[in-house]
């Protein structure tokens, strides 16, 4: 398995598919195996990255206390260049996108393309879920792993979406739970981020995708990305909810892989 060394961490990563390089980067709480719907029908025509960020899956750290979204990002870069690519579209869900901005402001030169699904800024201006929905984040040492999914799900989940699927996700998040204090390091290094005052800087071709139901990330958020990053495309997925792409995963793929085929192809390596 091919794992990144850095400073008492493992960054565990590996990849699927060929083609152009793109990595994705997933959310709160969560391993890489959280892309086992969307990735491999990018992978048919892209080389997929996938990392396990710090405070998640195989990926581990000897020390520890907040886990930053700078620190993140940095590791990203990292994984990058382990996996022998000077440069990838970049793909981010939820913190993963926060990631993903982070690092398309870091190390722009990077950045092929950059592809930002239910996310938000961070900081004062990111516009926050209902308190009861916020407190569940911070409720998880009080529910078992299966209650604490179970009482987000109607706030991460369209209405409509079929209730195996959303079964199918629960199983694999319970593969790979993080320990509290992991997850914990993860929402931590969240609060103090953000990329406001910085998304005028970017210049790669953006893509903001959020579900309209989304009840943990409001659609407004999305909404302000795209306004805030110069010549940002917006795509609202109707009947989606916050994992947008498990209840609408035919309208995410055809949106991430439309605008993925708009980019100008360069060389891998």
């Amino acid at each position: 398995m091919p794992f990144v060394e850095k400073d008492g961490a493992s960054i565990y990563w590996h990849a699927i598919g060929e083609g152009e390089p793109l990595v994705m980067i997933m959310g709160l709480g969560c391993s890489s195996a959280m892309w086992f719907r969307l990735a491999p029908l990018l992978a048919r025509r892209y080389r997929v990255i996938l990392l396990d960020n710090r405070g998640a899956g195989q990926t581990s750290v000897d020390y520890y206390v907040v886990h930053r979204v700078t620190t993140m990002a940095a590791d990203v870069a990292d994984v990058l260049a382990a996996a022998g690519e000077t440069s990838a579209h970049v793909v981010g869900f939820s913190m993963g996108g926060m990631i993903a901005q982070e690092f398309a402001l870091r190390y722009p030169a990077q950045v092929r393309s950059l592809t930002l699904m239910a996310t938000n800024c961070g900081g004062a201006y990111a516009v926050l879920a209902e308190p009861k929905v916020w407190r569940l984040l911070f409720d998880k040492g009080d529910l078992s792993a299966e209650a604490a999914l179970e009482a987000m799900r109607p706030y991460t989940y369209s209405r409509h979406t079929p209730r195996h699927l959303i079964e199918e996700d629960g199983l694999v998040r319970l593969s790979s739970t993080p320990p509290l204090r992991a997850y914990h390091a993860q929402l931590y290094g969240l609060i103090y981020w953000t990329s406001y005052p910085r998304l005028p800087q970017l210049r790669c071709p953006t893509l903001v995708v959020h579900g309209e139901e989304d009840a943990l990330i409001p659609p407004q958020n999305g909404r302000n990305l795209a306004s805030r990053i110069p010549s940002a495309a917006l795509v609202e997925i109707d009947r989606a909810s916050h994992w947008l792409h498990t209840d609408q995963l035919d309208q995410v793929t055809d949106a991430v892989m439309g605008f993925l085929r708009k980019q100008p192809a360069r060389r891998a390596g």
